[in-house]
């Protein structure tokens, strides 16, 4: 998903979601400093809840002539080609931007990229609200692009809250920041749909959570100036180097098990990414639903994400090893999308909305982990760089399969992608007895 979360690192989940998640009751739960960890969890919030807020409107404003993005006589190819470019370019700026900021931040320090990264985002939301009323289609890909480019904030205000954790407060802190994401997966898409819907209240309109979005990164950045401070030392250099992304893929390449692990989160990547573009078409197209009403069933997902996560990793946890629970993640999103496309009944859908989300999220988080545990531990981080790198290549790669639309239809894509799903379950499983294998010939 996530940034991605697309973009949400997951830390080890091994010992249960362990005390990231969950903190000991032992642990010191001290008071939460809003002055210094506030602007960090707003940041992470933020990048969290921009990149579902698009996807309820995504559909809608591209295919609705009123809008006025295109053209009213625009022909349903580039309708779906400008949607595709429009779900691709975030991951593929991410791509770049996410290393590229990590890098400065380490070199300069927490606070000032931070604050470069939330003001981009308010200049890209209003961009992008500047081209859903303008209407422009250019403005709103640039302010798109420029969200992911600067999408990398989640990862600083996340190493920031680590640089000034303690040991007794840091497990406390952690749980702080995974409920500060989790707020943004709920809210983001809910407040994309409901305040673009005009039938809600006649003052909304497409342009709507693109300023609300904007105005809470403006005051992310005053707070970010006024309140936080840098507790680690910036080294004071730091190479920018725009290759670094491409660099970790082919040294991924390289490595045997992670270039394994690799294929299979490729594939449930761009499984999960058909799922969440085409269902929101299907809802569209076959039950006419306002972009309020797609805000909402992406809402839903985005709950179950969290109760995915934070409920029913950690119960498999106590029984399940991380690849059992990862096999059985791709399972069931695999087969409840493939229901989904044939049996596209509207109470089915919510129903099966509900598993494809906790189990993808179940998926997700599990496969971090594997990536985790296949190399020492000094290349925990490379690791962990290369399954965000192969994740935002995999929803580059989906954006575009949009425009195979008027070829496979909805249904089509949606069975595409669950088969892409169930591969990766196939390839877990060759990985899972591989493994146990080479366990039994050390043993003996």
């Amino acid at each position: 998903m996530l940034s991605p979360a697309l973009g949400y690192r997951v830390t080890r989940v091994n010992a249960t979601v362990a005390t990231n998640i969950y903190p000991p009751r032992n642990a010191n739960m001290s008071k939460l400093n809003l002055k210094l960890l506030g602007p960090c969890l707003l940041a992470i919030a933020i990048d969290a809840m921009g990149f579902g807020l698009v996807y309820p409107m995504m559909s809608a404003i591209f295919s609705d002539p009123s809008a006025g993005i295109l053209p009213a006589d625009t022909s349903v190819e580039l309708r779906n080609f400008y949607l595709g470019l429009g779900y691709g370019i975030y991951p593929l700026c991410m791509f770049f931007g996410s290393s590229l900021m990590g890098e400065l931040s380490d070199g300069y320090g927490r606070r000032k990229i931070l604050l470069l990264c939330v003001s981009g985002l308010a200049v890209s939301y209003l961009l992008m609200a500047l081209g859903a009323l303008w209407p422009s289609v250019w403005l709103l890909l640039i302010g798109r692009g420029l969200s992911g480019l600067m999408a990398g904030c989640q990862g600083i205000a996340q190493a920031a809250i680590t640089d000034m954790s303690t040991p007794e407060n840091k497990a406390y802190n952690m749980s702080i920041m995974s409920l500060a994401f989790s707020a943004g997966v709920i809210v983001g898409p809910v407040l994309g749909g409901v305040t673009s819907d005009h039938t809600v209240s006649p003052v909304f309109n497409y342009g709507t959570p693109f300023l609300l979005v904007g105005t809470l990164s403006v005051i992310c950045a005053i707070w970010t100036a006024t309140s936080y401070r840098d507790t680690a030392l910036p080294s004071g250099q730091a190479r920018v180097d725009l290759m670094l992304p491409l660099r970790i893929i082919y040294q991924a390449a390289m490595h045997k098990s992670v270039a394994f692990l690799s294929i299979v989160f490729f594939l449930m990547q761009v499984g999960y990414g058909l799922y969440l573009q085409t269902i929101m078409l299907l809802l569209q197209t076959k039950f006419h639903y306002t972009s309020s009403q797609l805000g909402l069933f992406s809402g839903l997902i985005g709950v179950c994400f969290v109760f995915g996560l934070m409920v029913i990793v950690r119960l498999m946890l106590r029984v399940w090893s991380v690849v059992d629970i990862a096999k059985t993640g791709l399972l069931v999103a695999g087969v409840c999308q493939i229901l989904s496309a044939l049996f596209p009944h509207e109470i089915v859908l919510w129903c099966l909305a509900t598993l494809v989300g906790c189990f993808d999220m179940v998926a997700y988080t599990t496969m971090y982990t594997a990536f985790s545990d296949a190399v020492k531990v000094e290349r925990q981080g490379w690791a962990l760089g290369v399954a965000g790198s192969v994740m935002a290549v995999a929803w580059v790669v989906t954006g575009f399969l949009t425009n195979l639309l008027p070829v496979f239809g909805e249904i089509g894509l949606l069975l595409i992608g669950g088969f892409s799903f169930l591969l990766s379950f196939l390839m877990m499983l060759a990985y899972r007895r591989k493994r146990s294998a080479a366990r039994a010939g050390a043993a003996l």
